[in-house]
């Protein structure tokens, strides 16, 4: 098992498998039952995943920058703050 170190790598590679592992398995089921109404539904709900797991992992994100449950030391390997500027520039 790997771990990694802090909660935006998680968050990443959480969001990776599920989107993935999730397609994987409603193509192989799509495939599997061939071309019917059922097919269309799980398309639907392909749609779905692929548009839902992106926004919701960025709103967790932004979220856990914004609390103060997240470490400076968590923040201090990214190489660019765009959220620094908002989050000091009165936008937020």
């Amino acid at each position: 098992m790997i771990r990694f170190e802090d909660f935006y790598t998680k968050l990443h590679i959480g969001s990776k498998c599920l989107t993935g592992g999730g397609i994987s398995v409603l193509l192989g089921v799509i495939c599997f039952k061939g071309l019917s109404l059922y097919s269309l539904k799980l398309s639907l709900i392909i749609v779905f995943l692929i548009i839902s797991n992106p926004v919701t992992s960025h709103a967790l994100a932004r979220a856990s920058y914004y609390s103060k449950s997240g470490s400076i030391a968590e923040r201090s390997h990214l190489i660019r703050d765009d959220l620094k500027e908002k989050k000091h520039g009165g936008l937020l």
